[in-house]
């Protein structure tokens, strides 16, 4: 992992000379340009504040590395327009960051204000339009690379959270095989170049998670305050996402120490009560607690409604109704979903999607006997973790209905996957794959 500033800055010069060329017509994307210049440099001052210097070597150039690998792979699909090969379920939705730009430039500062309360108030699951609009703004009009190079910063940020998780809770070599495993894993990757909202939340989340399990004797203010944005941000982006994160931070504090339990669930309590009055004065709560009913209520004719008008969707629950076998049906369709024989039908990606589940339940298998260690030596560290992936993937189960979202929202969890397949690998196959002479 030595060359990846090398990438980085051959990428950077390859975009400068090329992207014209294709993107004649398409002015306002050339933006993405210069944000190639100021991510990839930004990471590297950051991360250089790091004074081992091995270890902040390896993660410049793992980030630099998973960086110009989705900048290559989002240019290929919106600069050279291969989205039709690969799928593109997205297509409208970065427009909702050009909808903000431009009323920003009709109302000015009236709009800006007006947007933040639509975010945090008014409209769930809209956050990432600010974001994206702001930089539209600048760029002058609509742009998918601008999108796709946000989402690909985001992606490799993701490598680094994880890394730096997997270190805190385990050691070098593990953090740096899950490193590797985020940083090659092809579905990731086409999240991370897509124009989506989902590598944003999926940042968001394990960047919240890592806060929580970073000090394993105790949560800190400093701990508080840090993750008291990224909540704030995640709300608005994902709604239910931040009551799932909310329920594993109250966990981490009631078992962030032994011998305090008492005052640590006072704590998570008084942490969680805070958000919910901050959250119900604001009205969002009742909105939200609304939208869940809602969601409750609709979900049967919704699950057919969506398995019925797209092109990968299942019927689980319609043709298990009533079945005990429903729910575990649905899990295995969740994890494991497309199978190997539905390799060839649907887009390239759904093909992929399929080779890559295959590897998946080789992983699954490798990971196995880390499970002893999450569950007997680091039990109270992983809580957290563990709490969160289980409320994310039932809640997902519960309402699978297409495999092109159960693709996505899997990928939630899939850092969990990789930590489990790094440790077996470090900790049980060390001996036999470097044996001591």
């Amino acid at each position: 992992m030595k060359y990846g500033k090398l990438l980085y800055f051959v990428t950077f010069f390859a975009m400068v000379v090329q992207a014209p060329f294709f993107l004649y017509e398409k002015p306002d994307e050339l933006m993405f340009i210069p944000l190639i210049l100021i991510f990839g440099l930004g990471a590297i001052y950051f991360l250089s504040k790091n004074p081992d210097r091995e270890d902040a070597d390896f993660q410049i150039n793992i980030f630099l590395i998973a960086f110009t690998i989705r900048i290559w792979v989002g240019f290929i699909i919106y600069g050279i327009d291969f989205s039709a090969a690969t799928g593109d379920e997205d297509t409208s939705g970065y427009m909702t960051g050009w909808y903000v730009a431009e009323n920003w430039y009709k109302n000015g500062i009236d709009g800006v204000f007006t947007d933040i309360y639509r975010v945090f108030v008014d409209k769930q699951n809209l956050g990432q339009s600010m974001l994206w609009g702001m930089f539209m703004f600048v760029a002058g009009g609509p742009s998918r690379l601008i999108v796709s190079i946000i989402n690909s910063f985001a992606g490799s940020i993701l490598v680094i959270v994880v890394y730096r998780l997997a270190k805190k809770l385990f050691d070098f070599q593990t953090a740096k095989v899950a490193a590797i495993l985020l940083t090659f894993w092809f579905s990731l990757i086409l999240l991370s170049a897509g124009t989506s909202k989902e590598i944003l939340v999926i940042c968001l989340e394990w960047a919240i998670l890592y806060v929580a399990v970073r000090n394993q004797r105790k949560l800190t203010q400093k701990d508080l305050f840090s993750v008291a944005p990224l909540m704030l941000v995640l709300y608005t982006v994902r709604f239910y996402a931040f009551y799932i994160c909310a329920a594993a931070l109250f966990f981490r504090a009631i078992i962030s120490n032994k011998k305090h339990f008492v005052r640590n669930s006072i704590l998570g309590f008084l942490l969680v009560a805070s958000l919910m009055m901050i959250l119900n004065a604001s009205g969002s709560l009742s909105r939200d607690y609304t939208q869940l009913d809602e969601k409750n209520q609709s979900v049967d004719s919704w699950r057919k409604m969506t398995a019925a008008t797209t092109g990968s969707g299942v019927n689980v629950y319609s043709e298990y109704k009533g079945s005990p076998a429903a729910i575990p049906v649905a899990t295995i369709y969740f994890f494991f979903a497309p199978f190997p024989w539905q390799m060839f039908g649907g887009s390239l990606r759904n093909g992929f999607a399929a080779v890559e589940n295959m590897a998946l339940i080789i992983l699954f298998i490798i990971g196995l006997p880390a499970i002893k260690i999450f569950f007997k030596e680091r039990f109270y560290q992983v809580l957290p973790i563990l709490v969160f992936c289980t409320l994310y993937a039932g809640f997902q189960i519960w309402g699978l209905s297409n495999l092109g979202l159960a693709w996505r929202h899997k990928q939630t969890i899939m850092p969990l996957f990789f930590l489990l397949v790094a440790l077996s690998l470090t900790k049980n196959f060390r001996k036999n794959l470097f044996p001591v002479k």
